[in-house]
């Protein structure tokens, strides 16, 4: 596996990632609906935001077929000595693999040794039992939890705080 920047040619990944209902429920908000050339314009945009650094995760057998685009992962919000992350495997086939467990990891190496920050921090729904997993199984402690109401809903969600410190 491999994290790396997002091309234009990642689009259409992205683009039907991000319509899968079952995604887009993990997060409280319905798929997205706009139009793909919309969608195009509105990621190609958010991915040369300096202030938020997007990654592509690839995955593939090296020797039996090529890597392909699994999965998109964020980091942004970066504010007291640290940042948030995000991550979503794409193809509901993938799902429950290990693979967000290990693009995790990458990620808090990146955060740590390149970013040189001191704190990693994420959060997920109550109700995203995959997402606690891959926080527990990569060494994040739960720092607390609070309500949300989703704007797609309207309804009220817990949300969990996790949080990975350098040297803890």
């Amino acid at each position: 596996m491999i994290l790396r920047p997002p091309r234009a040619s990642d689009v259409e990944a992205a683009y039907a990632w991000d319509r899968d209902p079952e995604l887009a429920a993990w997060n409280g908000r319905p798929p997205i609906s706009i139009s793909l050339p919309a969608a195009r314009r509105d990621y190609l945009s958010r991915w040369e935001d300096p202030s938020v650094k997007t990654f592509i995760i690839e995955a593939g057998e090296e020797d039996e077929k090529p890597r392909e685009p699994i999965g998109m992962a964020t980091l942004y919000d970066f504010r007291n000595g640290g940042c948030e992350l995000g991550i979503k495997i794409g193809p509901e086939r993938l799902r429950g693999r290990g693979y967000a467990s290990e693009a995790v990891g990458l990620l808090a190496g990146y955060t740590f040794d390149v970013l040189n920050l001191d704190v990693l921090r994420g959060s997920t729904l109550a109700h995203n039992d995959r997402m606690q997993r891959v926080f527990e199984k990569t060494g994040f402690e739960q720092t607390g939890d609070g309500a949300i109401v989703s704007r797609y809903d309207n309804r009220r969600y817990t949300e969990i705080f996790y949080e990975k410190r350098r040297n803890g």
